[in-house]
């Protein structure tokens, strides 16, 4: 059995073997897949990461759900913790301390009533993941432990991957919080 740190560095070697147009093909077939779901569809709100390095492009996503009427909340770092901020346009992001872009907007939708809904959706970043909903983050644990505390708050959990990211079985740890599902670009 593999260890996770032997998983992650494993995964980001076949991402960095990702050309700029294979990335962009993956992603749109992940988008397109992704918008035609009912979950989609049904939600009010979206937690969604911005994409960095050879992730799943959601940077090209967040437009096309802005305009199907949905709120968009992206993550940023604080003094070591994440939450996450309504975004409404594209030019509410800059660049962050680790060159990922991140809002500029303050108030945090952890605080806001308008995101206390069962309708909500999160997609969840990840290096690895398997078919019980097993995953392998990069190491932060910011995810695992924002939901862990807004638990109630997010509702279904989704990860977007590229089908080698998707693996058999992944060993995680009590804390690890399982995903939902997986879209991925096969």
């Amino acid at each position: 059995m593999e260890s996770k740190a032997q998983i992650r560095k494993q995964i980001k070697e076949l991402k960095k073997n990702l050309s700029k147009e294979e990335i962009q093909i993956r992603s749109n077939q992940i988008a397109e897949r992704f918008f035609s779901q009912p979950f989609y569809k049904q939600a009010e709100n979206i937690y969604l990461y911005v994409s960095y390095n050879q992730e799943v492009n959601t940077l090209g996503m967040i437009p096309r759900i802005l305009e199907d009427k949905k709120r968009v909340a992206v993550p940023k770092i604080i003094d070591g913790t994440m939450d996450f901020y309504e975004i409404t346009s594209l030019n509410q992001l800059s660049e962050g301390e680790f060159g990922i872009l991140e809002p500029v907007t303050c108030e945090p939708v952890s605080e806001s009533e308008v995101w206390n809904s069962s309708s909500n959706l999160m997609i969840v970043p990840g290096l690895a993941f398997d078919k019980d909903g097993g995953r392998i983050g990069y190491g932060g644990g910011y995810y695992d432990c924002y939901i862990h505390k807004n638990s109630e708050r997010i509702g279904l959990k989704i990860a977007f991957a590229y089908d080698f990211q998707v693996l058999e079985h992944i060993e995680i740890e009590s804390f690890d919080e399982k995903i939902d599902g997986i879209i991925t670009d096969k």
